[in-house]
């Protein structure tokens, strides 16, 4: 085993055809339950920005992999799970047809890029604290840019420091955990009253949500923090392979009292250019096991 810096503790494995070289997720910042390892064959660019270090790595069976202070982000082979189910969910529920979105983070470029295959949608502010993940990823990962055109606007700065009044009606939060030093302006009261303020009144917001089972602090604590912001906060997860669970969650908040298990205007969905999303998808991930349930933790806090 080698820690190379903060791009990842590398492992090396011996056990017949598996042999090889694995990135095993670990961002020294968590007591986990378990990791994921996936098996890299090189290290495509790696570079120490203002906020982070960042790491790119060619994998031999997930394409190419962003790895955020050793903490591993996306694989090109699966983003479409979390990138598909963070951006359509809230467009397929939303009684008004949005025009106006802001992203804030998705430095690799998946959910804006999942954003442009909406035609409806007129303008895509895309905020990120971290330029160079940006510019790394739009250089290495062109499939995550396939569908950013002129309707984007890109801003390098904090997404807590957003000043809008009422303009957007879809807020997408795709930051990363909230327990990791970089990332805490997204999880306070500061942000949360900022999109209250940046949201239109019948807007929806989506924000990456962890895991409800078995980690359940990262769910108490967002959940507790929107639910004094927005009158309703729903939960939702999916198949994600690459996370440590091989599931992700997702917060979806709004004012309105809505069902949002129902995907009422699929028709807006361009399902046709989907590799995970459908109807069908949409409807389960509402539908939570009974041990996704905060007081059934297995990890100790």
């Amino acid at each position: 085993m080698t820690n190379s810096g903060t791009s990842g503790v590398i492992v090396e494995y011996h056990n017949g055809i598996t042999n090889g070289r694995y990135l095993l997720d670990d961002d020294r910042s968590q007591r986990s339950a378990q990791l994921t390892a996936i098996r890299i064959e090189a290290l495509v660019e790696e570079r120490r920005s203002p906020f982070q270090h960042i790491a790119i790595y060619e994998t031999t069976f997930h394409g190419k992999m962003l790895v955020l202070d050793g903490f591993i982000q996306m694989t090109v082979a699966d983003n479409f799970c979390y990138h598909e189910m963070i951006t359509n969910v809230p467009l397929a529920v939303a009684p008004n047809r949005p025009k106006n979105v802001l992203v804030i983070g998705g430095g690799d470029g998946g959910v804006v890029n999942q954003l442009g295959k909406h035609p409806y949608l007129e303008r895509i502010v895309w905020i990120d604290i971290d330029a160079d993940v940006v510019e790394l990823c739009q250089r290495h990962m062109p499939e995550l840019q396939q569908y950013h055109d002129e309707r984007v606007e890109f801003l390098a700065m904090d997404g807590a420091d957003i000043d809008y009044r009422h303009e957007f009606d879809l807020i997408i939060v795709d930051g990363t955990d909230p327990l990791e030093n970089r990332a805490a302006s997204l999880w306070t009261e500061k942000f949360y009253h900022k999109l209250t303020q940046a949201i239109t009144t019948d807007g929806l917001i989506t924000a990456l949500g962890g895991w409800v089972w078995p980690e359940s602090g990262w769910y108490a604590s967002t959940s507790a923090l929107a639910k004094t912001h927005f009158e309703h906060v729903h939960y939702y997860y999916f198949i994600d392979p690459s996370m440590k669970y091989g599931h992700m969650g997702v917060f979806l908040m709004t004012n309105l009292n809505l069902d949002p298990s129902q995907p009422t205007h699929i028709k807006r969905i361009p399902v046709e250019l989907m590799q995970f999303y459908n109807a069908g998808v949409h409807t389960a991930a509402f539908a939570l096991p009974n041990c996704f349930n905060p007081n059934t933790s297995f990890v100790p806090y």
